[in-house]
């Protein structure tokens, strides 16, 4: 199940830097189903369990579970 949350994550990570940014989390939210800007920002919030406005792989794991 690893490697799915992996390939998970870099499709989010579009720049491939190894962390999610709020844009990239919104972008991918709003693919489908529709996800207002808003709940987009909440989700990227309590995903970045550090506050330093990325997400690693860590906390996506730990978000996904």
């Amino acid at each position: 199940m690893s490697e799915s949350k992996r390939a998970q994550f870099e499709e989010i990570d579009t720049d491939g830097d190894g962390f999610i940014t709020a844009d990239e989390l919104k972008i991918y939210l709003q693919q489908n189903p529709k996800v207002s800007d808003a709940n987009a920002a909440a989700t990227f919030n309590f995903a970045d369990d550090n506050g330093d406005q990325q997400i690693s792989f860590e906390e996506f794991t730990a978000f996904i579970k």
